[in-house]
Formats: C-alpha cells, structure tokens, sequence
C-alpha cells in the first residue's frame, strides 16, 4: 500500500500542469523536520513533528491564542530526545527517546512515550517528490526587470519556474496569479540565503519553494510560500514564513505561521504502542518518473 501511495504521488506530480500540487502532508503539520529542532524564542502556530532530537525553550507549538490549541492532535512528536525548558505545546507530546520534564515548559495534554509518524517513509516520498517538482517543464521565463525577479503566472493554473539561488538576493515578484492558482520555483543551489527584501503578489497557501540541492538555508524577513528542502539545515534567522516547512534541521528562530497549501491530504499515522509519561503540572511508474526526471533535467529558463 505504502508503495502504491507513492506512485500516485509520483504521477501527479508528473500530470500535466493542471494543478493542484501538495505536499500530501495534512494541513495542521506546519514544519516537518527529519533532523533535529534547536530552537528558542519563537512559535509554530500548527503541529510540528521532529525526526531526531528537538531542543526547545521559550516557544509555543500549536496555539496563535495562547490559550488555545489550534489544531486537535498531538501538537509535537519527536523521534528522538526531547529537551523543552520553557514556553507552551498544546495538544500533548509524543516522543520516542527520552523526556525529562521541566516545571517551565508546559504540555497541555500530556506527554506519551512513542511516536505516530514514519519518518523514514515520509522522507523518501517527499525527497523524490521533490525530484519530480524539479524535473517538471517550465511554464515560461524568469525576466529580471531592474533588479526584480518577475514570475508571469498569467492564464496558468500551475507555473513552474527555474532559478538560482543565487537570484534569491533579488527581489521577486509574481505577476497574475489567479486567486486559486499555485506557482512553483525550483531552486538550484547548495547553499541558499533567501536575505530580506520584497517578495510582491505572493499570497498564502499558493507559492511553493522546492530546494532540491539545498544542504544549507537562510532564512530572514517575511515570505507567504511553503518551503521543501528536504535535506537542508535552516540556520540561525528571525522574521516569518506562512506556509508548510519541510527540511532535514529546523535550527532557527523564524517564526513559522499558520498557511497550509490547500487539497492537503493526510500524514501517514499508524498507531503507536505509546504509554503516558508523567509531566508535572500539567513517511512500475515509480522508476519512470524518476528516469524522467533525470532525461527532462531541464536547463533553467530565464
């Protein structure tokens, strides 16, 4: 079945641009980090799930109350160990190593030992998700106007562009974009610095990022666009992004707001065998799309 699941994602990334495109995580996950988290002094406003070990303090996870889960469901899982000093997850805890449990860190709904999500298999669905966005054809050319980047979206229900990372110093602007349209950029580049300056006409749950050579990113300002970058490290920044994150290590105070992309579907949860911990005080067209891919490897359009 697990097999099945990614082949269709496969063939849909592959179908003509016709849209829409997901991530096929469910819409309450807004950051999916394979790695490990080491943050501080910011929030996820939705659901949040970590691969490795995740350390955590002054933060709050799936609330934009405060007083308030956002989503139902367990609000953070972490396959490995778990550090949370200080700050807010409502909708509980699961996690996989160890957890010693902090008088200033709150978990509103208890904490269980175990996790619901496979990380493996998601990391290779959506690493060769990612290979598939890349080797999509272009819808048209990236023309740099004076230094801004624009993105012609016009009459296109799905636009799919190239560009380098270094381009991301630029900045970007899209130009008509339909109100239910989607566009994608393909990234190229090991190393990717998004800096901090404009980006005109994105608008929340239509923009999608796909890093698909990324290892390291950074992050500053403000962009409504979802990210993938499967196996990037974010590095130290601040500011916000509205929008899904995916990546290998979330090692950054940027703030990840609430902007699913829409027709979401579910994140694979088989059940887990999970106990409570006291807390005190409260993953035959599979091999096609990927030889497509590496035949259609298209030269960037600009």
């Amino acid at each position: 079945m697990r097999r099945l699941a990614l082949i269709a994602t496969l063939f849909a990334a592959f179908s003509a641009h016709a849209g829409p495109i997901t991530l096929g995580l469910d819409a309450s996950m807004n950051l999916l980090a394979f790695g490990n988290m080491n943050v501080s002094s910011s929030d996820v406003e939705g659901r949040v799930a970590v691969g490795g070990n995740a350390t955590i303090s002054n933060y709050s996870i799936n609330t934009k109350t405060g007083s308030s889960a956002l989503y139902a469901g367990t609000g953070l899982t972490v396959g490995g160990n778990l550090s949370f000093t200080s700050g807010s997850i409502w909708g509980g805890v699961q996690v996989g190593g160890s957890y010693a449990p902090s008088q200033s860190g709150t978990v509103k709904g208890g904490v269980q030992s175990g996790t619901s999500v496979d990380f493996t298999a998601e990391r290779a669905r959506l690493a060769q998700l990612s290979q598939a966005w890349d080797a999509m054809a272009n819808t048209g050319s990236v023309i740099d106007q004076w230094g801004t980047l624009h993105f012609s979206a016009a009459g296109q229900s799905l636009a799919v562009f190239d560009i380098n990372a270094s381009d991301l110093v630029k900045n970007l602007q899209i130009d008509a974009l339909a109100p239910d349209a989607q566009i994608l950029i393909n990234v190229h580049g090991s190393s990717v610095d998004f800096g901090n300056h404009g980006y005109t006409n994105f608008t929340k749950g239509q923009v999608i990022f796909n890093l698909v050579d990324a290892v390291s990113v950074l992050l500053n300002g403000g962009v409504n666009a979802s990210l993938l970058a499967v196996n990037a490290t974010v590095n130290q920044g601040w500011g916000q992004i509205n929008g899904q994150v995916v990546v290998n290590n979330w090692n950054t105070s940027m703030q990840v707001n609430d902007a699913p992309i829409p027709g979401t579907t579910s994140l694979r949860q088989p059940t887990p065998s999970a106990q409570t911990v006291p807390e005190p005080g409260s993953v035959a067209l599979v091999g096609l799309a990927l030889a497509a891919g590496l035949l259609v490897r298209r030269r960037r359009a600009r």
